[in-house]
Formats: C-alpha cells, structure tokens, sequence
C-alpha cells in the first residue's frame, strides 16, 4: 500500500577451454547529459542498472539515449551519494559511480540453497498493531510507502493517529526497519482477500513496506534488492510460506484495482529467484 491516506547461457566450443566470463560493468567518462547518446550513455545505463537504478526493461527501452528516465536514474543515484542532484553525469557523480561499482556484490542466492538467517533489523516499535488472535501465519504482502522519505514513512507509520503500520520497512539504503513484532497483526492491507477468497489479511500476513514514492519511474535500489530477499527468504522458511502466498498489495486489495504496489517497475522475478521459488 501507500501508507499515506487516499480515498548465463553459452554453448561449449568443440574444444573446451577456459570459460567466458562476462566484461565488468565500469563507470564512463563523465560529461553526459540528457538528450546525449552513444555507447557512453550505454554504458552509464548499465552501470545504473548494476545498482538498481534502472530496471533491465527501462534499459532495453532506450539503450544508449540519455532520457528522461536515465536522468532520473542518475538523479536518484546522486541523492543517494549525497551529491547535488542535477541529473547530469558531471567529474563527482562518476567518480561516485566507479566506486559503487567497484564494490563486490553478495550473491542473492544462499550458498545453502532454502537456509537463510534473519537478518539485522533496527527496532523502531508502532503503537498501531494488535492481536492475532491466533491466527498463523501464510502470506507475505509487499507494498511501497508511495514517497522516497523513509524518515518520514517510519514517522507515520508509528503516528497513533495514522493507522497504519507495517511489521517492516525497507528503507533506499537497505536498512531494515521493525515496527511490529511477527506475532502480531499490523495494519498494511485493509479489505482484502487471498486467491478471491475474503479474509483478514492483517492477521494471516506479514506486511513490508518498501520506501518508493510507487510512480514506476523510481527504481528500488540494489541494497533494497539485497535486504528484501534475506528478509524474505527468512520469513517464508520460518513460516512455512507457500511461494503462491507471497504477493503485492495489489494482488489482494478489495476492489481490485483498489491499489497499485509494488510499482509495476518492481523485479518479481528477481526476488523470486532469489529466494529459490
């Protein structure tokens, strides 16, 4: 939900030899702008994309023309460096850019495949929660905060006077934030109903909310990527989750077409792979 209120494949050669591996995503020379295109702004692309700034699709949609989309990717990027964000790729924003891509990336997939480890959470608790009376546990419902300020999102969800709340929220740098304990029911779904069949959703579901403002256009980021696949993984093995029961917001609000998140541009299928579903 928006917790604001609203009414590799390769063919071996004959001869087998050493294996190709794939070239490294690098950063390119700074001094791109919107309405540039080449190789360079390719190559930007996929560096964004690495990070999780730009979906595999928004790349495909325009390769190598720095467009609306790709400035702001960039933007987005420079926020997260705390550097200005004037969507252009200047000396500082690819300096940035060849240090974050520098950095080894975890492997969402567990070494062990099906055991994950809870991971480390920030205990912020909400007043908004109650009993779940017990109901088990079976469903795992994804929603984005409809902004891109997690400060503010976590102060309203612990707003008695919001109603509203969450069991966790990821916030842009992977955090992960707990507002109400696995054993009680918070309040993310409102009306709602599992595969058509009406239920309290609240009671049955663990509810995560991810910091996105929801447009489509901002893209979730690698360490939102990362924290949520763990903290996934972990939810489904503890529960005993059906991979069916792990789902969005829109997928069991009541009406349908009530709500919208996760924003269409978020990877399911990363996650799912991730998770080993």
């Amino acid at each position: 939900m928006s917790i604001r209120p609203s009414s590799s494949s390769f063919t071996p050669a004959a001869t087998p030899r050493t294996a190709a591996t794939a070239p490294a995503v690098t950063a390119p020379p700074a001094g791109l702008r919107k309405g540039d295109s080449g190789p360079k702004v390719k190559q930007l692309q996929d560096g964004l994309q690495k990070l999780g700034y730009l979906t595999k699709a928004q790349v495909a949609s325009g390769p190598g023309t720095f467009g609306a989309q790709t400035e702001a990717a960039v933007k987005k990027f420079q926020g997260d460096q705390k550097l200005p964000t004037t969507g252009f790729y200047g000396e500082q924003t690819a300096a940035a850019l060849k240090k974050a891509l520098a950095k080894p990336t975890t492997p969402t997939t567990p070494t062990q495949p099906g055991k994950f480890t809870k991971p480390e959470v920030i205990n912020t608790p909400s007043p908004n929660s109650d009993s779940r009376n017990g109901t088990d546990i079976d469903a795992i419902i994804l929603h984005h905060t409809g902004t891109n300020n997690g400060k503010g999102d976590l102060a309203w969800m612990r707003n008695p006077q919001s109603k509203v709340s969450a069991n966790y929220m990821l916030d842009t740098d992977g955090k992960i934030y707990q507002l109400v304990g696995d054993e009680k029911r918070s309040w993310h779904a409102g009306k709602s109903a599992l595969h058509g069949v009406p239920t309290d959703m609240n009671a049955r579901s663990i509810g995560i909310e991810i910091v996105n403002d929801g447009s489509g256009k901002t893209a979730f980021t690698e360490a939102q990527y990362k924290s949520l696949t763990q903290l996934v993984g972990y939810l489904k093995q503890e529960y005993k989750v059906p991979a069916g029961n792990i789902l969005g917001h829109k997928d069991i609000a009541v009406p349908k077409g009530r709500k919208d998140d996760p924003a269409a541009n978020f990877d399911w299928n990363r996650l799912r792979k991730g998770i080993g579903t």
